[in-house]
């Protein structure tokens, strides 16, 4: 790595005008946090993969089930915010290593919950303690990351959070099949705890107190930044965030995008085969290749953001654009009788929300500057609440009627309303200014 260290005086040197040869902010994002986020939704695929065994052998109803299932996702959700605010009182560095371990000896334990209360205590505890994982990941790139860099951060560690939907089934499965369910918590666990461990000794809250960073990069990554964010001493603007429209847009739009999301998240196994006539063994793969989709969508939009796409309001007409594709591809997906020109259109659907998702995160962490890891855990508030309830929704009008087309209609609408939500976000007038500037 070329430069010298910043040392104790905080003097660098460096031209911040072209990214230094050094890399000690990729190695925080694709080294630490793209690992600890994919082990950790490996966490939650454990419990969805595992769930018809422990049923069977523990004798739990089907309605007991949901209750344990979704006991993670109320918690996890309601506990955003609080995670956002413990993060920028401790730092990440902190919040994130107490999470990761606090996570692994849950998940740890989870087959020893043996009885119904027990298994709803258990997940509901892990959903507290992963709350904290992406305010403060958010937050991490935020303070490492350049805003000529912050979109290709984002998508890496989107890509960890995704990848567990491509690979994290049939890897479940293949250790549940080989050594037992209960050996499948095992081994995430383990993997959580050593990856917390590695996040403390090689993470920092600030690219200066990095002991191997160089001179050249501290400069670079904070010359995209502003003086105001890095003297970090701002109070918490309460009255200035509720009494804002842009903090209501920000999360109003992402319970818009997570109610479309979690279609494929928790339905789209079962549409493919009651309403398609697939069997489990085509299921199987074919559920896997919109998940694909998302991380190209996810990847190509971070790069055209850093590259291209200068300005907020080209960015704003971008996301407003993968929320209608999402939504029209969607419906065309659900109007379509041909198989293969369904899973197109499902595959362009979901990666239109990637793209989306990209602009969500690069918005907080513009909107929220200091506060970027509260504005992210509201904005995570808002979404996985509709994530937790808008299934449910979904699972009662399919269940009244068997109409998968109207429920499908319901997700486009919510499309369309997310769209217009992203015109009332203006992440280039932060929210700590006042309300009259939104």
């Amino acid at each position: 790595m070329t430069g010298s260290s910043p040392g104790r005086t905080g003097q660098v040197v460096g031209d911040p005008a072209a990214a230094p040869a050094g890399g000690v902010r990729w190695m925080i994002s694709a080294g630490l946090l793209l690992p600890v986020t994919f082990v950790m939704s490996m966490d939650r695929a454990a419990m969805t993969a595992a769930a018809p065994v422990i049923q069977r052998e523990l004798g739990f109803s089907v309605t007991e089930m949901a209750v344990i299932l979704t006991a993670f996702w109320w918690a996890y959700a309601l506990f955003q915010v609080p995670g956002g605010l413990v993060t920028r009182r401790f730092g990440p560095r902190k919040t994130l290593a107490l999470a990761g371990l606090w996570w692994s000896v849950f998940t740890f334990v989870t087959p020893y919950g043996v009885v119904f209360v027990g298994f709803v205590l258990i997940r509901a505890v892990l959903g507290i303690g992963q709350a904290a994982d992406w305010p403060a990941s958010v937050y991490t790139l935020h303070r490492w990351f350049p805003k000529q860099e912050q979109s290709r951060g984002n998508s890496l560690l989107l890509c960890g959070l995704y990848m567990g939907n491509v690979v994290g089934t049939p890897l479940v499965v293949w250790i549940m099949t080989t050594f037992g369910w209960h050996q499948v918590f095992h081994v995430f666990a383990v993997l959580g705890a050593v990856l917390a461990g590695l996040w403390w000794w090689l993470a920092r809250d600030e690219p200066r107190g990095h002991p191997r960073i160089s001179a050249d990069e501290v400069a670079y990554i904070e010359a995209g930044r502003s003086g105001d964010e890095l003297d970090g001493k701002a109070s918490l603007p309460w009255r200035a965030f509720f009494g804002s429209g842009q903090f209501w847009a920000i999360g109003a739009q992402y319970a818009c995008l997570l109610l479309i999301q979690g279609f494929f998240v928790t339905w789209l196994p079962t549409y493919l085969v009651e309403a398609r006539g697939l069997s489990l063994k085509q299921m199987g793969w074919l559920g896997s290749l919109p998940w694909i989709a998302m991380l190209i969508g996810v990847f190509g939009v971070g790069a055209l953001n850093d590259r291209l796409v200068r300005g907020w309001p080209a960015r704003i007409r971008l996301a407003a654009a993968g929320y209608l594709a999402a939504a029209a591809c969607l419906l065309l997906g659900a109007l379509t009788p041909s198989i293969p020109l369904m899973m197109v259109f499902l595959c362009l659907s979901l990666g239109s929300v990637g793209m989306v998702q990209v602009q969500v995160w690069a918005a907080c962490q513009d909107l929220g500057r200091e506060h970027t890891a509260t504005v992210t855990g509201w904005t995570n508030l808002c979404g996985n609440l509709m994530s937790a309830a808008g299934p449910l929704f979904t699972g009662i009008l399919v269940g009244i009627g068997g109409n998968w087309l109207l429920a499908l209609a319901i997700l486009a609408v919510a499309g369309v309303l997310g769209a217009g939500c992203w015109f009332f976000v203006h992440p280039e007038r932060p929210l700590r200014a006042t309300p009259a500037t939104t």
